[in-house]
C-alpha cells in the first residue's frame, strides 16, 4: 500500500526507537497492518494498493451480464437499473463493473461479497461491533472542514468504535482509506446498551482528490476488505436550489386506508409551496400504494423502501404494534429517514420540512407559501441580530375531528383538511409538540421536532432554534380526535372549550379540492 509522506515519516520514527528487531521478526508488512489498525490518524488519506486480486467466480462471469440486462416488462428497466431504483444506497453499477473485469482487488467488494441486512441495510464489522449502513452523502457545505462524506448508520452500542471510510473515486480499482473524524449520535434520549442507535459517521473526502467520491464503505481499518458498498449521493449544483422539500417518515400500516387523507395532504403541500416530498414505505394499504405510485410516477414524490434494522420486526402486521408499544425504538429509528431525507436535499433545496399526514404547517397572512414564510422569519432573525437559525419551529393548534364543516358538492366528505376550519384558540408552548422547517445550509441530524445536529455540532436549543410566532408567521395545525399525549385533563380544561374559526387553508381551496378529486377518481378510490 502507498502511505502519505506524513505516515511514512511516523513509521520511520517507530522503527527507530528500539522496536526494529521486533519489526524484523514479524515482517514489515505485518507491522504496517498493525500500525494502520491502531494508530491511523483521523482524516489522513491512504491510497490502498491492489496487492491481492480475487477472480470473478466462473458462474458469475458467465451469467451476470445477461442476468443484469434482463428487462422488467412493467417498468421497462433492466435488472441493474431496477436494483438502483429500489435500493436507497447500494452501489450496484460499481459492484457489477468490478465483476465484469474478471478480477478485482481484495479490498474492493463484488456483487455477492456485500453483507445485506433486511434489504436496505449493509453490514460492516468494526472491531467486533456491527454497523448497519443506510446511506452515504457528499457534503461540501463547510468551507473550513472541506468536502466530507457522511454515512448514516445504526449501531447496537452506546459507544461505537471509530470506523475507517473507504472511498472510490471515478476509475479507481482500489480505495482511498481515511479514518472517520467523528461519530455523532442522532437522538435526544439517553443511550442504552442492546438497542439499535442512530449515528452519523463523518469522513474527509479530501481536497483535490480527483473530484467527488462515487462509492463509500465502512471498514475496521485502512485497506481492509469491505463488506458494504454505498453509492455516495450527490446533486448537480449547477441548478439553483428550489424552495422546500417535505419529509415524511415510514408508512407501515397495511390495513389502514389513509389514501384520501394522503392525497389531500400532498395537494395541500403542493399548493403551499412544497415542490417535492420524500417518504419511506415499509407496508401500505393497496389504496395508499396507488397514491404513492401515482405521485412517484408524476415525479412529485420519492418513495424509498424501508425496513427496520437488526432484529427489529419486519412483518407488515407487526409494524404498528411495534411502533406503538416500543416507543424508544420508534423514536431512535425514525431519525434515520428524517436525516436521510435532509441529506438527500442538501444541494437541491433551501429548506426541508418534517411533519405527518395529520399535520400541516399553516402560514399566516400575508405569506402565500411556506418558503415565503420561512424567508420572512429568517429576515426577522437577522434584523434582531440572531445568527441564522438551523430550525424554525411551529407551535401546535388542534383541529379536532368532531369540529367539521358540512360536506358539500364542491367540498366532499373525504376532504379532511378543507372541512376542518375550527381550531383551538390556545397553542401548545413553544417547545412542546412542535414541528419544524430546517435550513439545509446548516442542519445535519434531525428528529421529529427539530434539528439535533448542525455543522457546528450539537444544536444549541436557545441559540439555533427559531420559534415562529403563530399570529404573524405560522403555526402547526394538528388534525386529530384529541390532544396529543396520554392524559387529556389539560386538553379538556384549556384547549377544547376555547375555539376559533380559521379558514387560512381555504386560500387554495379550489386547487386542493380539484386536484384531490381528480387523483382519487382517476385511481378509482372515489366515484368520478
Amino acid at each position: 500500500m502507498q502511505i502519505t509522506f506524513f505516515r511514512r515519516r511516523m513509521l520511520r520514527r517507530l522503527m527507530g526507537v528500539g522496536v526494529r528487531p521486533l519489526l524484523c521478526g514479524l515482517g514489515v508488512v505485518c507491522v504496517v497492518v498493525v500500525y494502520l489498525m491502531y494508530t491511523q490518524p483521523s482524516g489522513v488519506h491512504i491510497v490502498c494498493e491492489c496487492n491481492e486480486e480475487v477472480e470473478t467466480e466462473e458462474r458469475v462471469a458467465r451469467y451476470l451480464n445477461t442476468l443484469m440486462a434482463e428487462v422488467d416488462p412493467v417498468t421497462n428497466r433492466t435488472a441493474e437499473a431496477s436494483v438502483r431504483a429500489f435500493h436507497p444506497s447500494l452501489a450496484v453499477e460499481f459492484l457489477t463493473q468490478q465483476e465484469r473485469k474478471g478480477k478485482r482487488c481484495r479490498n474492493t467488494p463484488g456483487v455477492f461479497s456485500v453483507r445485506h441486512r433486511n434489504v436496505v441495510w449493509q453490514e460492516a464489522d468494526v472491531g467486533g461491533t456491527v454497523f448497519l449502513a443506510f446511506g452515504a452523502y457528499f457534503d461540501d457545505r463547510d468551507v473550513e472542514e472541506g468536502p466530507l462524506v457522511r454515512v448514516l448508520v445504526m449501531v447496537e452500542s452506546p459507544k461505537p468504535p471509530t470506523p475507517t471510510c473507504h472511498l472510490w473515486f471515478e476509475g479507481d480499482v482500489a480505495p482511498t482509506a481515511t479514518r472517520a473524524i467523528r461519530v455523532e449520535y442522532v437522538h435526544w434520549q439517553e443511550r442504552f446498551t442492546g438497542v439499535w442507535l442512530p449515528y452519523i459517521v463523518t469522513c474527509r473526502a479530501g481536497r483535490g482528490l480527483r473530484g467527488v467520491p462515487q462509492v463509500a464503505s465502512l471498514v475496521p481499518h485502512a485497506c481492509a476488505s469491505s463488506t458494504n458498498a454505498l453509492r455516495v449521493l450527490q446533486h448537480d449544483r449547477s441548478e439553483p436550489k428550489r424552495g422546500l422539500a417535505l419529509c415524511h417518515k415510514f408508512i407501515f400500516n397495511p390495513v389502514r386506508d389513509i389514501s384520501q387523507r394522503l392525497a389531500e395532504w400532498i395537494e395541500a403541500a403542493r399548493a403551499w409551496g412544497v415542490d417535492h416530498i420524500t417518504t419511506y414505505e415499509a407496508s401500505a394499504h393497496p389504496n395508499v400504494a396507488k397514491i404513492l405510485r401515482h405521485y412517484e410516477k408524476e415525479g412529485f414524490l420519492s418513495v424509498i423502501p424501508w425496513q427496520n434494522p437488526g432484529s427489529q420486526p419486519n412483518v407488515p402486521h407487526l409494524y404498528r404494534a411495534f411502533y406503538d408499544t416500543q416507543r424508544y425504538s420508534l423514536f431512535t429509528t425514525e431519525n434515520i429517514p428524517y436525516t436521510d431525507c435532509l441529506l438527500r436535499h442538501l444541494a437541491s433545496h433551501r429548506y426541508v420540512g418534517v411533519w405527518d399526514v395529520d399535520e400541516f404547517l399553516v402560514p399566516a397572512p400575508p405569506f402565500v407559501s411556506i418558503p415565503d414564510m420561512i424567508d420572512g422569519a429568517k429576515g426577522t432573525a437577522h434584523s434582531i441580530g440572531v445568527k441564522p437559525p438551523t430550525s424554525y419551529l411551529a407551535r401546535c393548534s388542534y383541529f379536532f375531528d368532531n369540529l367539521t364543516e358540512p360536506a358539500t358538492s364542491d367540498m366532499p366528505e373525504y376532504l379532511h383538511l378543507l372541512r376542518h376550519v375550527t381550531r383551538t384558540a390556545k397553542f401548545s408552548p413553544p417547545k412542546v409538540f412542535t414541528k419544524a422547517v430546517h435550513d439545509t445550509s446548516y442542519a445535519l441530524g434531525l428528529h421529529a421536532h427539530f434539528a439535533l445536529l448542525n455543522l457546528e455540532g450539537e444544536v444549541d436549543r436557545e441559540r439555533d432554534l427559531y420559534h415562529l410566532y403563530p399570529a404573524s408567521e405560522g403555526y402547526l395545525g394538528h388534525y386529530r380526535p384529541a390532544c396529543q399525549g396520554e392524559s387529556q385533563e389539560e386538553c379538556n380544561a384549556s384547549f377544547r372549550p376555547f375555539t376559533t374559526r380559521d379558514t387560512a387553508m381555504w386560500r387554495y381551496r379550489d386547487q386542493i379540492a380539484g386536484n384531490t378529486k381528480r387523483v382519487l377518481s382517476s385511481l378509482g378510490i372515489v366515484p368520478p
